[in-house]
């Protein structure tokens, strides 16, 4: 996951990380900025492992500071850009980290009502990301995310479909192995949902492992998800 994660939340450097947490500590005891938001977020995610560790508690903290960034937005109108866009990350995160579909073998730390709200931060994502105005390349991984969880709940329409919003906003910023990527998941969810797609996903596998590391990661997740949702299918 901590490639798709970077999409979203670029890793911040170790002097970074000393001089935000300095600018947090200074702050008024009763005052948040939107940087100190952005770095506490870092700091909990940094210290979650994932399906190891209580995943309550880490999805209870990541609600709250998205709930305090939105909060925080509507009592400083000036500053609401600045707060909204620190939550975009945040529900990224929150999204990503309740998806079952990575395949790690500890997907029973995942509830359902930890998916339920991962799919609602997917969309908020979505919701924050076209009121703050960001581009096509920034925007596409929401749509990737929402997917991804329509994908999990067995909503195949709804995942072709953002999947077909994340490739069409990855074409839109000129960037092929993200549309190719997203092409691919559009595959899976029509396997998934009875459609014979395997050649059309097998020629695109190989396309994207001759575009270096990112698409050889990209290619194999496929399986994985087909896997981990095929059996869930068969469970039903």
């Amino acid at each position: 996951p901590a490639i798709l994660l970077a999409l979203a939340s670029p890793a911040m450097a170790a002097s970074d990380n000393t001089e935000a947490l300095a600018k947090l500590l200074a702050e008024p005891l009763a005052e948040t900025s939107p940087a100190s938001l952005r770095m506490a977020s870092f700091m909990l995610g940094k210290g979650f492992k994932r399906g190891l560790d209580d995943m309550d508690g880490y999805v209870y903290l990541q609600k709250l500071l998205v709930q305090h960034a939105l909060a925080l937005a509507v009592q400083h109108p000036q500053q609401a850009l600045e707060y909204k866009s620190a939550a975009i990350p945040m529900t990224y995160n929150l999204a990503a980290n309740t998806w079952i579909g990575w395949g790690e073998g500890q997907v029973g730390a995942i509830g359902e009502a930890h998916q339920r709200l991962g799919m609602k931060a997917a969309r908020k994502n979505i919701e924050l990301a076209a009121e703050v105005g960001l581009g096509p390349e920034r925007r596409r991984n929401g749509y990737w995310m929402l997917g991804a969880h329509q994908l999990a709940a067995g909503d195949y329409d709804g995942a072709k479909e953002s999947f077909a919003t994340s490739a069409a906003l990855g074409k839109e910023s000129d960037n092929a192995a993200s549309t190719a990527m997203a092409q691919g998941w559009v595959h899976v969810a029509q396997i998934l949902s009875g459609i014979d797609k395997t050649a059309e996903l097998e020629a695109l596998k190989s396309h994207l492992r001759n575009l270096g590391e990112d698409g050889a990661y990209y290619a194999d997740q496929y399986a994985v998800a087909l896997e981990v949702f095929g059996k869930s299918k068969s469970a039903d």
